[in-house]
């Protein structure tokens, strides 16, 4: 399940309920984890996407940085344990979706950068 106003993904693994959020504080412990800005975190899973290989340590990096939203401790081995539990192609989707909840859609602007009303029903 996934609150897209806040961004926060909700999965059940091994009977217990996991909040992964990829916020601000989040991603700066990613780039702290991974000595890589967003952008070049954001572009290797898109190269990772279109080449069909798999880097699991940024999985798990990722994995990890967002489950620290409800479980501030856990650990990289801990995440990489419960990657397993859930199942790796699983986490992996699971990810997938973590990162385009973190990611917030832009919005349509109008002029002087105000968002775009909802066009009336006549």
């Amino acid at each position: 399940m996934t609150n897209n106003v806040r961004g926060v993904v909700t999965q059940e693994i091994d009977g217990k309920n996991y909040g992964f959020r990829l916020g601000a504080n989040e991603w700066c412990e990613l780039e702290d984890d991974l000595g890589k800005s967003t952008s070049e975190v954001v572009k290797d899973l898109e190269v990772m996407a279109r080449s069909a290989q798999v880097n699991l340590k940024l999985f798990r990096s990722i994995f990890r940085a967002a489950l620290s939203y409800s479980e501030p401790d856990v650990t990289l081995r801990e995440a990489g344990d419960l990657m397993e539990s859930y199942g790796m192609e699983n986490a992996g989707l699971l990810v997938v979706r973590i990162v385009e909840a973190g990611m917030p859609k832009a919005e349509a602007k109008g002029p002087a950068g105000k968002p775009r009303r909802a066009a009336r029903s006549r």
